[in-house]
This record gives C-alpha cells, sequence and structure tokens, in this order.
C-alpha cells in the first residue's frame, strides 16, 4: 500500500492508503498533472509516501476526487 496525502490548504490535510494495484495508476496520473502545470500555479502539496509533489490546487481536488473512496 502507498500513503497518499494531499495538502490543500494550510488546514486541510487528507490521507488516503492506495491498495499496491492501483498505485502504478496513481503516479501515471501524478506524473501527467506535473507535466501540465507552471511552476508559479503549484499551490499545494501532494504526498505519496516520503516522495513529495507540488502540484495547482485543481489537480490536487482532481486526483482527490479520482482517489476519494480510499481516503480516511
Amino acid at each position: 500500500m502507498a500513503i497518499l496525502t494531499i495538502n490543500l490548504n494550510s488546514d486541510e490535510k487528507l490521507v488516503a492508503d492506495i491498495p499496491r494495484n492501483r498505485e502504478l495508476e496513481l503516479w501515471k496520473t501524478i506524473a501527467i498533472a506535473l507535466n501540465s502545470v507552471d511552476d508559479d500555479e503549484r499551490d499545494c502539496t501532494l504526498c505519496i509516501d516520503e516522495h513529495s509533489f507540488k502540484l495547482s490546487y485543481y489537480l490536487s481536488e482532481y486526483i482527490y476526487s479520482h482517489y476519494q473512496h480510499y481516503f480516511l
């Protein structure tokens, strides 16, 4: 399992346990998101285990909605 954490803003932290069979799909989604956003639009933090990424609020929300049934 991978631990996915999304910090949408300073007071909202979402944590999910992503099963192994969905982990590769999650990594692909993040890779696509990272390539589609400018540096100045990155205002949210997304972490998978010990790896941390900056994404836009919109893309972070998209990832949350796609995996929302795994969040605690």
